[in-house]
């Protein structure tokens, strides 16, 4: 992996997810040989059909969309594949940075606090104050897992749906489905 590019094409016989929404369809290149459980808890609880009808609940526009609460809707639930109340803890790499298009884990400011809400980065110049710090502090930053290869038209027409003062959509933005492939 010496030659890893975050931003590169999937190569074959990679995993990639395709998340359809009801402002159309992202692909995302997903990294397990490099995050190894941090991916495959979205594969798992994507292949468990948990992301199925789960809203985006936050955008905000030139930052972030995130989804994946699929218990409440509102960014107060989910968990993560291994089961009700299961969470995992941050995997970092120093090649996965939170560039334009790249997908990561929300959580609290609590250790092993990953469950099912993930985000993906809206803002052109990227959001690298979301980076883990070069000392590697596992509490701070947080976890990319993948990263976003088509799909930008889709990212740009849910960052820029009208949104509350909680940076709630006006309109419902739905996951309709992921399905996760091998390239």
């Amino acid at each position: 992996m010496s030659d890893f590019n975050q931003t590169d094409a999937p190569q074959d016989g990679e995993t990639i997810a395709v998340i359809s929404t009801n402002h159309g369809e992202m692909k995302l290149r997903l990294f397990p040989e490099i995050v190894g459980e941090a991916a495959e808890n979205f594969i798992e609880l994507a292949r468990q059909g948990k992301y199925n009808g789960a809203p985006f609940h936050r955008i905000i526009k030139d930052f972030m969309i995130q989804g994946g609460d699929f218990v409440n809707g509102n960014g107060t639930g989910g968990h993560a594949a291994k089961g009700e109340d299961s969470t995992i803890g941050d995997v970092y790499d120093l090649r996965l940075r939170h560039i334009r298009g790249a997908a990561s884990w929300a959580k609290s400011s609590a250790p092993n606090s990953i469950g099912s809400q993930f985000f993906i980065v809206h803002a052109k110049d990227g959001t690298h104050f979301l980076d883990h710090p070069i000392d590697g502090h596992s509490h701070e930053g947080y976890t990319v897992f993948g990263q976003l290869y088509e799909g930008f038209e889709t990212l740009d027409s849910i960052a820029t749906v009208k949104t509350d003062g909680r940076d709630r959509p006006k309109e419902e933005v739905v996951i309709e489905s992921i399905v996760v492939e091998i390239v």
